[in-house]
């Protein structure tokens, strides 16, 4: 089984709301991300991810912490184990220009994006920030 390590941000603007997205990849809604370089940081990684697919950089990131998934059905290759490192991160702007990789995608506040078909990994991240920013 191959095992891909690969970044992913909730990222979340000024307004509270968080930017989730879809691929031909993955059956469900997910969080921007990607493979880490074998030259790149962790941080790098992400930045140059999501400037790839979304067409934006971002600041103030914060690692929140990794997790293994089996790819199982939710991925076209179920022949992938991933290694997910996980962060927090705000778009330095909104206005997204998404690349091939993205079918779907919205800026969504927390409440409207638990209500979407959501991979597993991803709602679990989504009530994990929830959480992080109650007062």
């Amino acid at each position: 089984m191959k095992i891909k390590k690969c970044v992913g941000a909730i990222i979340h603007n000024n307004e509270g709301r968080i930017f989730l997205m879809t691929s031909p990849k993955w059956k469900g809604w997910i969080i921007p991300g990607g493979e880490i370089e074998s030259d790149e940081t962790e941080e790098q990684s992400l930045k140059r991810e999501i400037l790839e697919e979304l067409g934006i950089e971002i600041e103030d990131i914060t690692r929140v912490g990794e997790k293994i998934k089996k790819a199982e059905r939710d991925f076209y290759d179920s022949n992938v184990e991933f290694h997910f490192i996980d962060f927090f991160a705000r778009a330095k702007q909104t206005n997204i220009t998404p690349n091939e990789e993205i079918s779907d995608y919205g800026w969504f506040t927390i409440d409207e994006a638990l209500q979407l078909n959501l991979l597993d990994t991803t709602k679990e991240l989504i009530e994990k920030f929830r959480d992080f920013n109650k007062d």
